[in-house]
């Protein structure tokens, strides 16, 4: 697991990487995706991708704030040359993300869930993995 940090002079994100397993590489996305973190979020994807078998699975559940550069890196991911052959999933389980991507009408563009992937917990704002409930 690779964990990747927005600037460390402004509350940013964390990208904590798990896998592959089955093929399949999971970005756990935590905290904010501003325009001041739109590059160091599409770079940490883009190594993300590279290192994904067959899919890359970003799951967004623990973001605080997504804006336009959250949604442009989606995007740009997913249409990359390097996402060629290999699927990009999105998880997203609040409407801090699917109200973005429902207004920009990417909801229906992309390949969204509303569940992350049952092996890997949630990360909440901080970064850390939310055990699953009893």
């Amino acid at each position: 697991m690779e964990t990747v940090h927005g600037r460390p002079e402004e509350p940013g994100f964390t990208l904590h990487r798990d896998g592959p397993h089955d093929g399949e590489l999971v970005a756990r996305v935590a905290g904010t995706l501003d325009a001041a973190h739109g590059p160091e979020f599409q770079a940490a994807l883009l190594g993300a991708l590279r290192e994904a078998p067959d899919r890359l699975v970003v799951d967004l559940s623990g973001v605080t704030f997504f804006g336009s550069a959250g949604v442009t890196a989606l995007v740009w991911v997913s249409q990359h040359p390097e996402a060629t052959g290999k699927g990009v999933r999105v998880v997203a389980t609040s409407r801090i993300v699917t109200g973005p991507l429902e207004m920009t009408g990417l909801l229906l563009r992309l390949d969204v869930s509303g569940m992350p992937p049952e092996s890997v917990p949630p990360a909440d704002p901080t970064g850390r993995a939310v055990p699953p409930s009893a």
